[in-house]
């Protein structure tokens, strides 16, 4: 009797010292590094041995073993390849047998030296010898790909004919193989043959060719749905031999294929659907049944689970859905196995039998949300996200937002949960305010140190952009007023809700405590209430000149734009605070500084830049164009005007440039002012917003360079 060692060397001295050596230095091995060590040291003294082809077959042999171990300890072992092709073409079945084994190791078949093996696969194929082509057959599988294809398909149908059943099954997986590399070269009447073969083995072999077919044109098998089911109702009676039995279970991997198939057949199908109907009663009937081991009750609800999806995929039967219902109420109450399977299956009912489905959505709830797996704790939100009605949103909110508030919870769970409510809330919300308060209440459970707002940040801040409403605005500062740690909604909001300075000027003494993300979102908002109201402090230039000099560029940037907004807005500036923030720029060496030069062409251009930010056009600050049109308006304030005389300003808050030229200026005779050298000095008003909005303006949840 061979030892396994010598069996794995094929030497009846057994293994060389060297190999026990190298197999013993691997097992010693106590780190990674130690056995990268050994490793690439055997590596090193296998490819010295290659130079040397005088070596005898038993040491080549043991070369190729070696191989094996290194790949698959996940070294390269590429380098042998040559040596696997000169082992499978060797005469011995002993030598051909590692050669394969070793080529199908290190090589696929997009590999170019896997063509090397074409006419050694077809001699082998031809050959007398049984363990031959069975060996070929195998390689084939793993080698050969679409190129060679047609070289091999005669041999290989000729193969489906062979009196031993071993032969003709592995004929099939080629079959199988070929038809995923060229799924447009049909061999229906040779599938239907191995379907029919008298061997079990062969005619299970032929299961995964059919579920591929079937998937892909389906309405062409319907015409085999019989002896599919003929196929199943022998399994499922036992009338296969033992061998095909998973503990006592009957075939159940081939029923689940089975069942797939019959899946594929029925959907959308009335008649084919009908058709199944025995037989599925038959396999819920078996798998629902006693068994005597764990494994076969493990085998029985994988079949279970099968069957009861296949029964939701055909066309709806309220028989059978009724029998998965009463299942599903089963597996719920089961195991951790069972009870994920039974939320899979709640999932599926919940969309074609939602009434039934948000039943069991009710019962299983709790069960599933209290679950120490976050897995099922998962399972359960997708499937309260899928059974959400009217009548359960208020409840099903609630219990979300608890799960969401649970420090044990995952941060993959909590995401899970905060897309659920966003999702159901802007789907079923009875109003919009509703939906504000639900968006408000989930960002109160997040970290307010967070770097980076949440996703349903961003949903908030769009489904409030989108909407004028009162309602929402004064949800929005109630929220503000009672929660400090809504950190991201308090800064977006002074922008848009503010109509002063005074919530400015308390974030200014807080800017050191704020991440980069969080100050990059704060100047932004700060440019959007300037824009708002005007006239900024003093207090605000002075706080971000700071960051003038700042690393992140686009910190940096947002500085200047504030300061040069500050500037423009404010004409009451001191001049020697501009000149500060001017020579501070000044000596900044970055491509995007503007300086402060009125009559630089760098300051025209930063300007128009922020034209349709800020409405300002250059030179002197005063002139705002009208919407969609090219004509300067300028905007003043009654104050301006001389004492008692009465106010051109019109309710919009938009005159002509003409409307304040003296008369004598609009004659024929006299030329229009420059708008360099406006006819009447005004201070601009920012009391009023410009029909051009700050609502077109970009905020940094959908810039890109945020």
């Amino acid at each position: 009797m061979k030892s396994v060692e010598q069996m794995i060397i094929g030497d009846v001295n057994g293994p060389s010292a060297s190999f026990k050596k190298f197999i013993k230095d691997i097992a010693d091995s106590k780190t990674k590094y130690e056995e990268s060590l050994v490793m690439q040291a055997e590596i090193e003294g296998l490819k010295a041995d290659i130079k040397h082809p005088n070596s005898t077959p038993s040491v080549q042999h043991e070369r190729l073993v070696k191989l094996i171990y290194i790949q698959m300890l996940g070294y390269d072992a590429s380098f042998g390849v040559i040596d696997a092709i000169k082992f499978a073409q060797l005469t011995s079945v002993f030598f051909k047998r590692i050669g394969y084994l070793v080529a199908s190791l290190l090589l696929n078949s997009n590999s170019q030296e896997a063509l090397l093996l074409c006419c050694t696969l077809q001699k082998d194929l031809n050959s007398e010898s049984v363990v031959e082509q069975s060996m070929a057959l195998t390689a084939i599988c793993q080698l050969m790909g679409k190129e060679t294809i047609s070289l091999f398909t005669p041999t290989i149908i000729r193969k489906l004919s062979h009196p031993k059943e071993i032969i003709r099954k592995k004929a099939v997986d080629v079959m199988y193989k070929f038809l995923c590399e060229q799924p447009e070269v049909l061999h229906d009447e040779r599938y239907q043959k191995a379907l029919c073969d008298p061997d079990a083995g062969v005619m299970l072999s032929t299961l995964p060719i059919y579920l591929k077919l079937t998937k892909e044109r389906p309405e062409r098998y319907r015409h085999m749905l019989k002896a599919f089911t003929d196929i199943l109702t022998q399994i499922v009676e036992g009338r296969l031999h033992v061998s095909f039995n998973y503990h006592t279970f009957p075939a159940p991997w081939a029923q689940i294929y089975l069942l797939q198939i019959l899946e594929n057949i029925g959907a959308n199908h009335q008649q084919s659907s009908e058709s199944m109907a025995d037989v599925l009663h038959m396999v819920v009937a078996r798998a629902s049944g006693k068994m005597t081991t764990a494994q076969a009750n493990d085998a029985a609800i994988g079949v279970l689970y099968q069957v009861c999806t296949t029964i939701l995929s055909i066309y709806p039967n309220q028989d059978l859905i009724q029998l998965v219902t009463r299942k599903i109420d089963e597996l719920l109450n089961g195991g951790p196995n069972k009870l994920y399977c039974g939320l899979q299956l709640l999932y599926k009912l919940c969309e074609i039998q939602p009434s039934i489905g948000n039943t069991l959505v009710r019962q299983v709830c709790d069960r599933a949300l209290e679950h120490p797996s976050d897995l099922i704790r998962e399972m359960g939100v997708r499937v309260i996200h899928k059974g959400i009605s009217h009548d359960n949103l208020s409840k099903s909110a609630e219990i979300l937002l608890r799960i969401l508030s649970d420090p044990k919870s995952s941060e993959e769970l909590k995401h899970s949960c905060s897309e659920a409510l966003s999702d159901i809330g802007k789907t079923h919300a009875p109003t919009p305010a509703w939906y504000v308060q639900l968006l408000i209440d989930i960002l109160q459970r997040y970290d307010k140190n967070a770097d980076t707002p949440p996703l349903v940040f961003n949903r908030l801040i769009n489904y409030c952009m989108e909407r004028e409403d009162e309602s929402i605005k004064g949800i929005m500062k109630k929220a503000i007023s009672q929660n400090q740690k809504l950190i991201w909604l308090h800064i977006w909001s002074l922008g848009r809700y503010d109509d002063d300075y005074r919530g400015a000027e308390q974030w200014l003494d807080k800017l050191d405590t704020l991440t980069e993300t969080q100050l990059i979102w704060l100047f932004d908002s700060l440019i959007v209430l300037m824009t708002r109201v005007g006239c900024p402090p003093p207090t605000l230039g002075n706080a971000v000149q700071k960051y003038l000099d700042n690393a992140s560029p686009i910190l940096r940037q947002l500085a200047i734009e504030i300061t040069n907004v500050a500037a423009l807005a404010n004409p009451c500036l001191l001049s020697s605070q501009i000149n500060a923030i001017t020579d501070t720029i000044n000596t900044l060496e970055c491509n995007e500084i503007v300086k402060l030069d009125t009559n630089s062409a760098s300051h025209k251009q930063m300007v128009q830049k922020f034209k349709k930010r800020v409405n300002v056009i250059p030179n002197g600050g005063e002139y705002e164009l009208e919407p969609d049109t090219d004509t300067p308006r300028q905007r003043v304030i009654p104050s301006a005007n001389k004492e008692g005389s009465k106010s051109t300003a019109n309710t919009s808050g938009w005159v002509s440039y003409h409307e304040h030229i003296p008369e004598e200026a609009n004659s024929s005779d006299k030329p229009e002012p420059p708008l360099s050298q406006p006819a009447l000095r005004t201070t601009r008003i920012w009391g009023q917003q410009s029909p051009r909005s700050i609502s077109s303006r970009s905020h940094p949840h959908d810039s890109a360079r945020c």
